[in-house]
């Protein structure tokens, strides 16, 4: 487990969509800390609405760069784009409509590496 706490980034292509994710993870994890804006955590969220190239643009550029375990945020993902995701080695896909805590939580040990990796497809939660 990690000593200090793990750190999180949110990237959106909507200010208003990140604060309130932001907040929402706030809420549900106090054990986790959110970083500002222009600040890299150990786990990068990237939140994705339907036909949204600007957060699949941020995607590819952080899964490239490779400090960042990615965590995806969607609101609808067909067949051929969650094959995509997995090919760029995002560690979990969320669901946005309906994130549980427990969903949250699983997602953020496992990119930050507390928990076994599980494949892409079981690791959809």
């Amino acid at each position: 487990m990690f000593k200090n706490p793990i750190t999180i980034s949110v990237h959106a292509t909507d200010d208003l969509v990140r604060a309130r994710f932001a907040r929402e993870v706030r809420a549900m994890l106090p054990e986790v800390r959110v970083v500002r804006r222009d600040e890299e955590g150990d786990v990068g969220f990237v939140l994705m609405g339907a036909d949204d190239p600007a957060a699949a643009a941020t995607m590819r550029r952080l899964t490239r760069e490779g400090g960042t375990a990615v965590v995806l945020v969607a609101d609808e993902l067909g067949d051929s784009e969650l094959m995509a995701v997995s090919e760029y080695g995002v560690r979990s896909v969320l669901w946005r409509p309906a994130i549980t805590r427990r969903q949250l939580s699983r997602a953020v040990h496992s990119a930050a590496g507390c928990c076994p990796k599980r494949p892409i497809l079981t690791a959809l939660v």
